[in-house]
């Protein structure tokens, strides 16, 4: 398979990926892609292509969750007289969960919310695939929130292809 080919395919995986998170891991691609790239420069061009990818495809589901808000606000109206039934046990768990709670809070606020589309990205608390839509039905920037997922993105993936490929090589 050719560079290129290999590149576009990264680029795919990303958009797909971002599309289908539960059916295409982005990470064990990652892992992959440090595990069997030689090249140091060739592997930093493929995580490019699929942080640009995973930014397309988190972008179309961005802009999906906007114009789905009033459905999204609706079912949330519905919900807060409901008790979540998925209660926390242990002290790391119900930190974690007041930790993601506080994070997702400042989503409704347009610039202050990209902090957690940046934590969500990096480093996937709370998960990414929730960020997006609640994002995309918050009042934040497409532009800003298209930013901080390709620069967190970038981050993880950079940082687990070359730990792995500084490991193995």
């Amino acid at each position: 398979m050719g560079d290129l080919a290999l590149v576009a395919t990264a680029f795919a995986f990303g958009v797909g990926s971002s599309l289908l998170p539960m059916f295409l891991n982005a990470e064990a691609y990652v892992i992959a892609l440090g595990a069997l790239t030689e090249n140091p420069v060739f592997l930093f061009w493929l995580i490019m292509s699929l942080s640009v990818g995973t930014v397309l495809g988190k972008m179309f589901v961005f802009d999906l969750a906007r114009k789905g808000r009033r459905r999204l606000s609706q079912r949330d109206r519905e919900r807060e007289g409901r008790r979540d039934a998925t209660v926390p046990r242990g002290r790391f768990r119900t930190g974690l969960r007041r930790f993601s709670n506080w994070m997702l809070g400042l989503l409704d606020r347009p610039y202050l919310g990209a902090t957690t589309v940046f934590a969500s990205s990096a480093l996937m608390v709370p998960p990414l695939a929730i960020v997006t839509i609640l994002a995309g039905a918050s009042r934040q920037p497409l532009w800003l929130f298209s930013l901080m997922v390709f620069i967190g993105r970038t981050l993880q993936y950079l940082a687990i292809a070359f730990l792995l490929h500084h490991v193995i090589g």
